[in-house]
């Protein structure tokens, strides 16, 4: 498959923009933030859709991560590739609302219908695992998932059995995962647990039932008697509670009357404020005389300004005509070629020094416009501010009369207001307290303590009797839970078996196709390091060892830069295996950001020898192209 062009008509940052690709090595360059990643995700996007989560997971997805920068319902693209000599547009739209996925030849304008719309129906072995962890090699993303070691191995023993990708070892895997889970988290433990506690809890609530009883008329017997001692206090003044009532009534009036009046005062003030500072601070006539004389300043200068270029042409013309005329003489008096030459530079050097004298004075000049420009906007603005603001003063004397007029009422509300704030507070209400005899407020909080005791006897009583009757139930749901639980441990075991009998398989498969890919990872890996490492071992979930000479080293004890090389060369080898007529297009994504200049000059050297149909390289460094230059590569290049 090769890529002709990608259009992201709205995708991302992009809006309507196209990329043009060649066989061969393509190099997308861009600074930072050009959107490079963006682009080689829409390659992704189009060939397998976006990626959308629900809940919060959705606002960091694929979907909402690329969303087109200008919004509205327009999310698409379209690509144009060329697979087994036919070529195709395939077009996706991405808005969830109005999603679609079509397949188009572009010769005959045909449209294919794929089961699934799986694009690995059309394009063999092109499915979006294997474009991860293959085909897409991104920065720090070399590294491959090792569950991949399991759809490898499968794909491979299919290919070579039965030419079918229909097994595949890995999906099973994690769906027996998922199975077991969910026997070994199954919500019957959790039930069987909690019945469990329920019945100890039955069970240790040991306080008989006489007892109880007991306890329970005690209580009832002293809350009657504490009543009785409330209701003998409870006698109250009322004549004293119609006065305080009445008293409360005419402090909330005079208090509702000052908000008021303050609420009145506030308004009017910011009124005030505001016309205060429109109202003009200077006199308008004399503000106009200064605006006129501003004028006609700015005017004479800038009128004597223009005039200034053509007196300075003038000076510069008649120093040069005055000046020939002896120099003219000297080339005819003498013939030294000296003396002739410093004649000619004495006039030079004049006509600049009067040059620069004439310059000077000008931007002297210059400034003095500018100022007086200045000068005159400005007496401007205060001429316009001062017109608008004159019609406000009436307003402001008449809103300033009014507020002291609301200043004195407010002030005499005050005499007759302050002594209820001293005596009931500034939370004034019509809700008296009932009592405030100390004794009485004894005798309420020892009843409030009693009634809490009774109910708390009356609720031990009620769950006692409950649980007595509920205990031999839960019994026998306990032992239809054990019983459950039981089976669902030998649903586990019996899935760990399963799981087990995978694994091995897959050692089996690995043996027939392992030792392929060790010698082609190997081979890489010793023309990349330039002979340094020239054994690779891989187990069958994709772990790596090194033969250092000494002994085999795991890639995690390598430095960063040989490890990139390390997991990248196991990646273009499963490419060589998963493709081997290496017809797919690859696509490196800041790469080679650890890669020194020779393992750079390497690394592109021996992908330009293999025969790829179609490279590309996403890169914000010159580094990749200057090395191909030297070396003699062609490549395409497109600059974002």
């Amino acid at each position: 498959m090769q890529i002709h062009s990608l259009n992201l008509a709205h995708f991302g940052r992009f809006h309507q923009k196209r990329l043009d690709l060649q066989p061969g090595i393509n190099v997308i360059y861009g600074e930072n933030e050009a959107g490079k990643s963006t682009i080689h995700h829409f390659i992704q996007a189009v060939l397998f859709g976006v990626e959308r989560l629900r809940g919060k997971g959705s606002k960091k997805d694929e979907y909402s991560r690329f969303q087109p920068w200008e919004q509205g319902r327009n999310y698409e693209g379209s690509m144009e590739i060329e697979h087994d000599g036919k070529n195709y547009r395939l077009t996706r739209n991405f808005y969830r609302e109005d999603e679609y996925f079509r397949i188009e030849e572009v010769e005959t304008g045909k449209e294919l219908h794929l089961p699934g719309n799986q694009i690995d129906v059309l394009i063999d072995g092109l499915n979006k695992t294997n474009f991860k962890n293959t085909l897409s090699i991104s920065q720090m993303e070399t590294q491959i998932d090792q569950t991949f070691g399991l759809t490898l191995q499968a794909y491979m023993a299919n290919i070579q059995q039965t030419k079918s990708q229909a097994v595949d070892l890995g999906q099973t895997l994690d769906y027996l995962k998922k199975e077991k889970k969910k026997c070994q988290n199954t919500d019957a433990e959790k039930r069987l647990q909690k019945l469990q506690e329920q019945a100890d809890e039955a069970i240790i609530f040991g306080i008989p039932r006489e007892q109880l009883l007991e306890d329970i008329q005690k209580r009832q017997e002293m809350l009657e008697q504490v009543r009785e001692e409330i209701k003998a206090h409870s006698q109250n003044d009322k004549e004293n509670r119609r006065k305080e009532q009445k008293e409360r009534m005419e402090a909330i009036r005079l208090i509702e009357e000052n908000n008021r009046i303050a609420a009145e005062y506030q308004q009017k003030k910011v009124t005030y404020d505001q016309l205060k500072s429109q109202v003009p601070e200077e006199d308008f006539e004399d503000l106009k005389v200064r605006w006129e004389e501003a004028s006609i300043d700015y005017e004479d200068l800038a009128d004597h300004y223009g005039q200034m270029k053509g007196r300075n042409l003038a000076i510069l013309f008649s120093v040069l005509m005055f000046g020939l005329i002896p120099v003219i003489g000297v080339f005819f008096i003498t013939g030294n070629m000296i003396i002739r030459m410093a004649a000619a530079g004495a006039l030079a050097l004049l006509l600049i020094f009067i040059s620069m004298l004439l310059g000077r004075g000008k931007k002297r000049m210059k400034r003095k416009v500018d100022a007086a420009k200045e000068h005159f906007q400005e007496m401007q603005r205060l001429m316009e501010q001062n017109m608008f603001g004159r019609g406000n003063k009436a307003m402001l004397k008449q809103l300033k009369d009014e507020l002291h007029f609301l200043r004195d009422q407010y002030e005499r509300i005050q005499i007759p207001l302050q002594p209820y704030l001293e005596k009931y507070g500034e939370d004034i209400s019509l809700d008296m307290e009932e009592d405030d005899d100390e004794i009485l407020e004894i005798l309420r909080d020892k009843e409030a303590h009693m009634m809490k005791s009774l109910e708390r006897l009356l609720v031990q009583k009620e769950t006692l009797e409950q649980k007595e009757l509920d205990l031999e139930n839960l019994e026998m749901e306990m032992t239809d839970l054990k019983q459950e639980v039981q089976a669902n441990q030998e649903k586990a075991d019996i899935i760990q078996e399963c799981m087990q009998m995978i694994l091995e398989l897959s050692e089996e498969i690995h043996s027939d196709f392992g030792p392929a890919l060790n010698r082609e990872v190997s081979k890489l890996m010793k023309e990349l390091t330039d002979g340094r490492y020239e054994r690779v071992v891989i187990d069958n979930e994709l772990n790596l060892k090194v033969d250092t000479g000494n002994g085999f080293v795991t890639a995690d004890q390598l430095s960063t830069g040989t490890k990139e090389q390390l997991y990248l060369a196991l990646r273009l080898s499963m490419v060589n295996l998963l493709y081997p007529e290496k017809n797919m297009p690859i696509l490196f994504d800041d790469s080679f950001v650890y890669y020194d200049d020779q393992r750079l000059a390497r690394i592109l050297k021996w992908l330009s020898q293999q025969g790829y149909d179609q490279i590309l390289i996403f890169t914000c460094q010159k580094r990749e192209m200057q090395a191909m230059e030297r070396m003699g590569i062609l490549y395409n290049v497109i600059s974002l």
